[in-house]
């Protein structure tokens, strides 16, 4: 009786644990980075008005807000979301066609069907928002891509 009561409490422990402390962390230490980023952009930003007092704040912060932003273009974004949706398809049709076939990897055939579809599904998933997204940003992708042969 003792046992089956701790296995529930575990159960609870976990759940709250992945649901409501986990989240929570992940918010409280996206803030805090971006807290310490604004942070060194700030006191760069000081100790350069305070070397050379001339100079256009704004350009420099905008200087800086250009040197933290990503290089890839919208259309290099898409294409890595192509190679990671082939990645996960294809390990979804590795773990997934062994067991099958009756091959055990993950403890019982059912774990490894599960594993095996759910990285199928999300291969697919990610598949399926390229498409989506690269119907839906046309227009972008060829402003940016007249963009960036004007500058070169």
């Amino acid at each position: 009786m003792d046992e089956d009561i701790l296995g529930i409490i575990m159960i609870i422990i976990i759940v709250i644990g992945t649901c409501v402390v986990l989240p929570i962390l992940i918010v409280w230490l996206t803030n805090k980075r971006k807290a310490h980023e604004m942070d060194k952009k700030s006191e760069i930003l000081k100790t350069l008005l305070e070397k050379n007092p001339n100079m256009d704040p704004a350009e420099v912060m905008q200087k800086l807000n250009m040197s933290s932003k990503s290089n890839k273009t919208i259309k290099q974004k898409l294409l890595d979301n192509v190679f990671n949706g082939g990645m996960m398809l294809l390990m979804g049709l590795a773990i997934l066609i062994p067991h099958l076939c009756g091959l055990v990897f993950f403890g019982s055939k059912t774990n490894g069907i599960f594993i095996g579809g759910i990285m199928l599904a999300l291969g697919m998933a990610f598949i399926i928002y390229y498409f989506i997204s690269k119907n839906q940003l046309q227009g972008e992708i060829e402003a940016e891509e007249k963009r960036l042969q004007e500058q070169q």
